[in-house]
């Protein structure tokens, strides 16, 4: 029997859900070792996907005087970790902090994977880390067991905040030459982001590195119908915070000239202050900000609204699975060439806007848009590509068999 055991973060991670089908197809069991979270929300994913999940204790600075903790601390390599990244500066001692909190993570879930392996003991086993993180960390102390543990393979997918150094406060990510010697294999979502892993810590020549996509799916086939129309409607999506800039779309709209009508789907922690940058910018009834809709209503909510583009302004991005769903539906997209995105984004299928942005950005995205309204023809080019760049490319079903199928044969 295979068992693999995964780290996707929170068990209720909508990306992880996505890609359990796909996992029953190739694991006999699954065993989830989640952050900390709502207990009963959690048992009813995990009856209702048939899993067995564990949940890492919230963190207790108390949970330092346990003796594994301790065991752990004065090894070779955190100490060397210390001694390296740690100083007597507020960032140093910030780092610390972090090499602690790696560890309170390591001792809590090394146990679990233990019992497991101890309880199923003919099993063969996987570890899996949905994030280059506290997860990947965990299973790379396994490497040096494997053959003792019947551990098949250690593998870890890399996205966006657990990869960049740049997207961290610190500048500074946890144990990244030990992870690198002590896996089998890492995914990137995208080209960029493996670029930078090579640039700035890959040195083990057996660790094998994949650009292995996410993707999005779009189960009902629902696409864009396309006909001659005197008002567009501009949709974005994301997380409500500085870094997304909805500031800048808002100044964007400010400008624009025709008719139009805005919405935003998502929330989060500057919301307040960005709706009355809205509503002191833009006229009234032009926007409307929907909050929380959950990933399988997205496309009925771009349905029903009649979506003709969708912009993305962020200061830095991975590969926006955002991006994805708006292009599944045959949504031309407006975006800046940051992180990943002009591996989904070109001018076949939308305006990718130049980095750092020029004084023009706004005139140019203004422009761009009026091909809705006088030609409908590159409007339809533009729609149908951005289909076909989804579905050859970030089309879920597909990728997450390539996933596994790299995981197995690789």
């Amino acid at each position: 029997m295979r068992t693999v055991i995964i780290f996707p973060g929170s068990l209720d991670l909508i990306f992880f859900i996505n890609e359990i089908p796909f996992l029953k197809k190739y694991f006999n069991r699954i065993v989830v070792i989640s952050y900390y979270g709502d207990k009963n929300k959690y048992e009813e994913i995990a009856k209702r996907y048939d899993l067995n999940y564990y949940m890492v204790k919230k963190h207790s600075w108390l949970n330092i005087f346990n003796i594994n903790f301790f065991k752990w601390l004065f090894s070779k390599e955190v100490l060397r970790e210390i001694k390296e990244n740690c100083s007597f500066s507020f960032k140093g001692i910030k780092r610390f902090f972090y090499i602690i909190y790696y560890g309170l993570f390591y001792v809590d879930s090394k146990k679990f994977i233990l019992q497991e392996i101890k309880e199923h003991i003919d099993n063969e086993f996987f570890l899996y880390s949905f994030w280059l993180s506290r997860g990947a960390y965990v299973i790379s102390n396994f490497y040096s067991l494997k053959t003792a543990l019947n551990i098949k393979k250690i593998v870890s997918r890399a996205h966006g905040y657990d990869l960049y150094l740049d997207r961290n406060e610190l500048n500074y990510l946890p144990f990244r030459s030990y992870i690198d010697k002590n896996l089998d294999q890492i995914h990137f979502i995208s080209d960029a982001g493996l670029q930078y892993y090579e640039n700035n810590f890959s040195s083990n020549s057996k660790l094998k590195k994949f650009v292995t996509r996410m993707g999005t799916s779009n189960p009902k086939g629902i696409r864009k119908q396309i006909y001659q129309k005197d008002k567009i409607t501009i949709v974005s999506c994301s997380l409500i915070k500085p870094v997304k800039r909805l500031d800048l779309i808002i100044d964007v709209l400010s400008k624009v000239p025709y008719d139009y009508y805005w919405i935003h789907i998502g929330s989060g922690e500057t919301e307040k202050e960005v709706i009355k940058y809205a509503t002191e910018k833009l006229p009234p009834n032009k926007f409307e900000f929907l909050g929380f809709v959950s990933n399988d209503k997205i496309l009925d909510v771009y349905k029903q609204y009649d979506a003709d583009f969708f912009i993305n302004l962020s200061d830095s991005e991975g590969l926006p699975v955002s991006i994805m769903e708006a292009m599944s539906f045959g949504i031309p997209v407006i975006a800046r060439n940051v992180g990943g995105v002009s591996e989904i984004v070109n001018s076949s299928n939308g305006l990718l806007l130049n980095e750092p942005l020029e004084e023009t950005f706004c005139e140019q995205i203004i422009d761009f848009m009026k091909c809705r309204f006088n030609d409908i023809d590159h409007y339809l080019f533009l729609s149908n590509n951005c289909f076909k760049t989804w579905n050859e490319q970030y089309n879920l079903e597909k990728n997450n068999e390539t996933f596994l199928k790299r995981v197995f044969e690789e």
